[in-house]
């Protein structure tokens, strides 16, 4: 055992270049495997960990007036009601004392921060606000440079006030306002009053159920107590219901950590072809060794073994090197992602998965590629193993061969036709190199073109909005007035109002299940409205005849959640109203996050003949002659101020900019597409330290050939040329079996990621400028893998090279 073990060491000592090679294999693969696994798990376990720590509602209601406090008794007293808690948001408007630029924030408002019970905001620094000071939420804090001790001027029922930001406070349901979300702010009821809310009020009621939590219980209670509102004159704009294990944001996660795992694996498989490449050349270039040592009475498996020893020490070293950076990588990654969702992921953490799978993946993996080949050599007879000349070359035997050699003297220098017929020399270490770069290309390609596809799908999702801006307000404006305000303002060219109501669907006697995250609305537009059409997936969008009858268009995610196809009949409230309402067509639409409202949507002459009001509107849409953000900032700015001095204060969560808007999409997929772009990168890797391992090994085999060609006066340029066109040539040849490849593979791909990401498919394409950059990656890669084994080539004297 203790000879076993002095061979193997012996032989990483005296190939200490394919032994870095063989270790730097590995570890790519580990710690694609560490990193992703890692990433994913800290992700998702510190996710709910933190939904779990804020004492999450299971019922979460937004309420279109001011509620009063006596109201609770009634709420309850509801069968299925645990638990209630209140708070108040507040839209208003702000700036800093060193601007003049008015900002539109919220501002929630809780009687006693110290006394949360559900949804917690948490202190980061400072102190609760008190009568003269407010907080300032994390995010934007950090979005808007605010800081402890800065001075902002917010305008208030009373006149313009002066408030002190105290401190900064962490809440868990905020969208960022880089992702178009709001910069919000936290007053005590000591302040409740300057902003028009009136003592021992609410707007915003936190419920939990009675255990054991189940979403249908949760939708249940939430449709008793809306009603009950109702009955009091307070309509229910929003309905939110959250899991209290599981975070809200796990459903857009999913996809890509689905596709993060295969790309884990995937670089695993490489990894073990570099083995497998790597192990198999060790063993023909020592099959020499191998018949002495059976001529020594040395068995199968005691050969194997040898062999098999220098793969676990091996990957031993490349787990030592891999674990670290892999685990780090996973924290720091993690890390970005919570970031995302206002979570701050404290100090260094690591996923014990991830360790357990470094581990076995990095010893296992080696050792069953390397199984193969090690079996084969330690099978050979005394006479194959000492016979053997160790270059295991079988070029030129063939037809393939000879169309090889006649392809290169007719189209190449004799350099470039000599390096190509010397890539096929050895055809099984030509498959397995070309397999790693080719399955690398295609990988980088798929990933770049989901990242094409989701952009293009963005595109087109904004180009169905043919409005530069859309208003929207925090109760009914009259249109005239509207549209009088808006037509004050050079370049406004058409107007569109709409209509926003809560509403109840139910199909048989049941509520339907909602699949948008804060509840459905009824949205009424006009028919002949041409500002805004979603995507169509079944059925139609409206048409002229649909004027004054009750159709509506469905989202599809709802529609299969609930069985309803085009045509079926709902039973819908809106109000006091219930009537039967058709379905006409379901549409799909682009959501990245968990702060939406579902639409659905209905002709506005509809909804203004049954709520019998036929001049008021909600949103108004409003088209205008804009060509960049800043333009639209001013702009929409401008509206903001007018409509502020009437007395119509803007909503500010469906108030925006088109092109804003469209800004804000990209960040909020920046995340994902970061770290598929990462990830492809990877990958690339990957398949550079493979080319470079079979060129570095081309090199020791081939010692003596380059000994003779060193004899005959080639110079150390020609052999460095040599070596070096090898591996560029390596590089084209992956990159044109690589297109075809990722063509093929890219489009159900995107397909599936859309699906489950979104809920859409995405609209594909190929991402052509990709392909060129793949080229320049793989030819950049093909140099660098080659230089060294080049250099090293020319550097060889004659004596060298002969007497090994």
């Amino acid at each position: 055992m203790h000879t076993l073990w002095y061979k193997a060491i012996a032989d990483l000592r005296l190939s200490k270049s394919r032994s870095l090679l063989a270790v730097a294999s590995m570890a790519a693969g580990v710690f694609c495997v560490g990193a992703l696994f890692g990433m994913i798990d800290l992700q998702l376990s510190q996710m709910d960990a933190a939904h779990r720590r804020s004492q999450p509602s299971h019922i979460n209601l937004i309420l279109r007036g001011d509620a009063d406090m006596a109201l609770l008794t009634q709420v309850k007293a509801l069968p299925g009601v645990a638990a209630v808690d209140t708070q108040t948001p507040v839209t208003v408007r702000f700036r800093r004392s060193d601007t003049a630029t008015w900002t539109l924030a919220t501002v929630i408002i809780r009687s006693d921060f110290a006394a949360q019970r559900f949804d917690k905001i948490s202190l980061d620094a400072g102190r609760w606000p008190s009568a003269e000071q407010i907080a300032v939420e994390s995010l934007s804090a950090h979005y808007a440079g605010l800081r402890i001790g800065d001075s902002l001027e917010l305008a208030t029922e009373a006149g313009n006030r002066r408030f002190a930001l105290g401190g900064v406070a962490r809440h868990p349901f905020v969208k960022p306002p880089k992702f178009g979300g709001q910069l919000h702010f936290f007053a005590d009821s000591a302040s409740a009053a300057w902003f028009g809310v009136p003592e021992y009020t609410f707007r915003q009621v936190l419920l939990q159920v009675t255990p054991p939590y189940s979403e249908d219980k949760a939708r249940t209670v939430a449709g008793e107590v809306g009603s009950l509102f109702s009955r009091h004159g307070i309509a229910v704009n929003v309905t939110l219901l959250q899991d209290p294990q599981k975070h809200w944001g796990r459903p857009f996660m999913a996809g890509i950590n689905g596709v993060l795992q295969i790309m884990a694996l995937v670089s695993l498989a490489l990894a073990s072809v570099l083995v497998l490449n790597t192990v198999s050349a060790h063993i023909t270039q020592q099959t020499d060794q191998i018949g002495v040592m059976k001529s020594l009475g040395g068995g199968n498996l005691t050969i194997a073994a040898v062999y098999l020893a220098e793969i676990l020490l091996l990957a031993l070293l490349a787990i030592a090197v891999a674990m670290p950076v892999g685990l780090l990588t996973a924290d720091l990654s993690a890390c970005q992602l919570l970031a995302v969702f206002n979570i701050d992921c404290g100090g260094f953490k690591y996923s014990r998965r991830a360790v357990y799978l470094m581990v076995l993946g990095g010893i296992l993996v080696p050792l069953l590629a390397g199984l193969g080949p090690i079996w084969r050599g330690a099978g050979l007879n005394v006479r194959m193993a000492m016979a053997s000349y160790g270059l295991g070359a079988d070029f030129g035997g063939n037809c393939f061969d000879r169309w090889v050699e006649r392809l290169g003297a007719r189209w190449l220098s004799t350099l470039r036709a000599a390096a190509l017929g010397n890539l096929f020399r050895h055809k099984g270490r030509f498959v397995l190199t070309q397999s790693v770069l080719i399955v690398a290309g295609v990988m980088f390609l798929v990933l770049m073109c989901l990242a094409a596809s989701l952009n293009l799908t963005l595109d087109n999702e904004m180009a169905r909005s043919r409005y530069a801006v859309r208003l929207g307000f925090a109760a009914d404006q009259p249109v005239a007035k509207i549209r009088e305000i808006a037509e004050s303002l050079p370049g406004t060219r058409q107007i569109e109002p709409w209509r926003r109501l809560p509403l109840e669907m139910t199909k048989n006697g049941q509520v339907l299940r909602q699949k948008g995250s804060l509840g459905t609305q009824i949205l009424a537009l006009p028919v002949a409205g041409d500002m805004y059409q979603p995507l169509i997936e079944s059925g139609r969008w409206f048409r002229a005849g649909d004027t004054g009858q009750s159709v509506l268009v469905l989202s599809a995610d709802t529609a299969a959640l609930n069985g309803i196809q085009t045509g079926d009949r709902l039973d819908v409230a809106i109000g006091s109203k219930r009537q039967s309402w058709q379905v006409i067509g379901t549409y799909r639409w682009l959501v990245g996050s968990s702060y939406n409202v579902e639409p659905v949507y209905a002709p506005l002459e509809t909804i203004q003949q049954l709520t019998q009001q036929p001049d008021s509107a909600t949103f108004a849409l409003i088209q205008a002659p804009i060509t960049s953000v800043a333009e639209e900032a001013d702009y929409l700015q401008t509206l903001k101020s007018r409509f502020q001095a009437a007395g119509m204060p803007l909503d500010v969560y469906n108030t925006q900019g088109v092109l804003e808007q469209r800004l804000f999409a990209r960040n909020q997929f920046k995340p994902m597409l970061g770290t598929l772009i990462g990830l492809a990168c990877m990958i690339a890797a990957v398949g550079g330290i493979g080319l470079s391992g079979a060129l570095a090994i081309g090199v020791l085999q081939r010692r003596r050939e380059i000994g003779v060609l060193r004899a005959i006066g080639a110079p150390s340029k020609a052999i460095f040329g040599l070596f070096l066109s090898e591996g560029l040539l390596h590089g084209v040849l992956a990159w044109v079996l690589s297109l075809p490849l990722a063509y093929l593979a890219a489009e159900p791909m995107a397909k599936r990621l859309g699906q489950t990401l979104f809920g859409i498919t995405l609209d594909f394409t190929f991402a052509g400028l990709a392909a060129l950059c793949w080229l320049g990656i793989v030819l950049g890669l093909a140099w660098l893998a080659s230089y060294w084994p080049a250099r090293q080539a020319a550097g060889m004297t004659v004596k060298s090279s002969l007497e090994h």
